[in-house]
């Protein structure tokens, strides 16, 4: 496993662990939940991936409430890392459970075509 790859297992631990614990965010809590993290091969950004269930303003607000909580996350991790470098957090909507929704609403459409014809 490459060093990057531990290092953003770390990242994912600490952050799901402060974001389901310390942030009572209602942007956040209950419809977002992190889906992984990618961290750069120098340690310096952390692409931190999410999923939110709810529609597009959901979306929306999830979005800003993660960019507003940056600044507290990144000080919870350089608390928690065993390391002295601290990556930039970049939040990213992990799209993968949408495009499985859209892909199912279709196989669903073309079979209910398929029953009635």
């Amino acid at each position: 496993m490459r060093r990057a790859d531990r290092y953003g297992d770390e990242v994912y631990r600490i952050l799901a662990d402060v974001i389901y614990k310390k942030i009572n965010d209602p942007r956040i809590s209950g419809i977002a939940s992190l889906t992984g993290v990618k961290v750069s091969s120098d340690l310096s950004v952390a692409r931190v991936f999410y999923s939110v269930y709810g529609s597009d303003d959901d979306r929306e607000k999830a979005k800003k409430a993660f960019e507003k909580a940056s600044g507290f996350l990144r000080k919870e991790l350089a608390s928690r890392m065993r390391s002295k470098k601290v990556p930039r957090l970049v939040f990213m909507e992990d799209m993968s459970f949408r495009y499985g929704e859209s892909i199912e609403r279709l196989i669903k459409t073309v079979n209910d075509q398929k029953d009635r014809g």
